[in-house]
């Protein structure tokens, strides 16, 4: 299998980024496996400890290449998570798929990219997938602050509160 990786956002380091991007067989499924990373955790912390609380999104979309022609769309997936602040006990709170997690300030960067390591999104049934053909996984990812009230964000409409903006990764390959 051959993979090609091409990142559709503006070529610098985000805070906070996916990586580790890769297809896999698992148990006879397609599954789309990739790992949240934070860079640089200062805008994190900052906007955790003033009470911001933000999603974590990733969705995904298969779907088999074809020259000439629009990709024919296979299957879709989407992997959220919510992060909340508790400022006062210095606490962040974590929700997805897995449970609810409180994770302390102190060695909160580490505990966050464990937490967020060698995620997956099944994408539907390998037989899908033939040998000899070309396949693109589209991944948009973002961050985008929850708890933004109506009356400031209304007239602002202009300020973006996301922490992360949608970024887009392209994953080709051949199998």
């Amino acid at each position: 299998m051959t993979l090609n990786l091409f990142s559709a956002s503006v070529l610098r380091a985000d805070s906070i980024a996916l990586t580790d991007l890769g297809v896999d067989n698992a148990q006879g499924s397609v599954s789309v496996g990739f790992s949240v990373v934070i860079n640089e955790m200062a805008p994190l912390m900052e906007a955790l400890q003033n009470g911001g609380q933000y999603e974590v999104r990733c969705s995904g979309k298969l779907y088999k290449r074809r020259l000439g022609f629009w990709d024919a769309f296979l299957a879709e997936a989407e992997y959220s998570c919510t992060v909340a602040s508790k400022p006062i006990a210095r606490e962040c709170v974590v929700t997805d798929h897995r449970g609810t997690h409180t994770l302390e300030f102190t060695g909160l960067e580490e505990e966050l990219n464990r937490f967020w390591s060698r995620l997956s999104l099944p994408m539907g049934s390998w037989d899908a997938i033939e040998r000899g053909q070309a396949y693109r996984v589209v991944l948009t990812f973002s961050v985008t602050r929850t708890n933004v009230p109506g009356w400031v964000s209304k007239p602002l409409f202009f300020v973006s509160w996301d922490l992360v903006p949608e970024v887009v990764y392209v994953l080709d390959f051949d199998f």
